[in-house]
């Protein structure tokens, strides 16, 4: 005689745990499972706790037949864990078939505060972080322009003292001749003197103020022989009754260099130097006042 155990003597039966997820329809309103290719996948589904603490929970879904559309999708994802609130799930508790699928459907409750909170907060870090990188690298830009900036101005001040101290050290040092003054500018015996008389001994040496560029070198009347330069800022000196000239037209000449010799050729009754000064603008002034403004000597 066949025995029936009633419901309630039956064992409890630990099936598939998605149950919804394995349903399909065979010939006969008989349900049989659709399986996909490939042999059965296990995925581990981390919860997270209300309050931003991570659950230590997870499941092993052994999927065997499945066909919920996204699900392969969800459970193969390296996206970060599920909170419950969305899942509409419970702290600690398995994840259910249901909870995937309400993952899985676009309409599926908005993250918590929580979620919300900390996106937000990790938002606002990336904002400040990337405004503090933008304040150094500005900060270290108008350090770099400062520097340049300061860097030029002390070349140009160094640029200018060695040019003032070039030019003081060349007024000072030359000497253009060596002598002693025997006639001044201005009229003499009825005839304009043009310039200013240094008796020297022949050969003495005849050197140039400033640099220039020899214009004369040779024969002139009255003066036997000449040389004259033109400086750079178009004044004219003029060198007369030489015994020799020691440079050559076109020839440049710096500030202390020898040029010629004192002589005693020309309309000369002994041994000098006629120098005249010529302003750019052509007229013949009083060498003394000139030569001494530049601190030139020639006693």
């Amino acid at each position: 005689m066949s025995r029936h155990r009633s419901p309630s003597g039956r064992r409890a039966h630990h099936g598939f745990p998605l149950p919804a997820l394995a349903a399909g329809t065979g010939t006969g309103g008989a349900h049989r499972a659709t399986s996909l290719p490939g042999t059965p996948v296990t995925r581990i589904v981390a919860v997270v706790v209300a309050g931003g603490a991570v659950a230590a929970t997870a499941q092993a879904v052994h999927v065997g037949a499945l066909d919920v559309p996204g699900l392969t999708a969800m459970m193969s994802s390296d996206a970060a864990p599920i909170a419950p609130a969305a899942a509409g799930g419970v702290a600690g508790a398995p994840v259910t078939g249901a909870d995937v699928a309400a993952l899985a459907d676009p309409a599926a409750p908005a993250p918590t505060a929580d979620v919300l909170q900390l996106v937000a907060a990790r938002g606002a870090d990336l904002v400040a972080t990337t405004q503090q990188q933008l304040d150094a690298a500005q900060q270290a830009q108008q350090r770099a322009v400062q520097q340049a900036q300061e860097q030029a101005q002390r070349a140009a001040a160094a640029a200018q003292a060695e040019a003032a101290a070039k030019a003081a050290e060349a007024t000072r040092a030359v000497q253009i001749v060596t002598g002693r003054v025997s006639s001044g500018f201005g009229a003499r015996g009825g005839a304009m003197h043009a310039g200013l008389d240094i008796a020297a001994p022949i050969g003495t040496p005849i050197r140039v103020p400033l640099d220039g560029v020899v214009i004369s070198s040779g024969p002139a009347s009255g003066f036997g022989l000449w040389v004259r330069v033109r400086h750079d800022d178009g004044t004219i000196t003029v060198y007369g009754h030489i015994n020799r000239s020691l440079v050559s037209v076109g020839q440049h000449v710096s500030a202390g260099q020898q040029i010629a010799e004192v002589g005693n050729r020309g309309q000369s009754t002994g041994p000098h130097l006629h120098i005249e000064v010529v302003t750019p603008g052509g007229q013949k002034i009083n060498p003394k006042p000139w030569l001494d403004s530049h601190g030139f000597r020639y006693t």
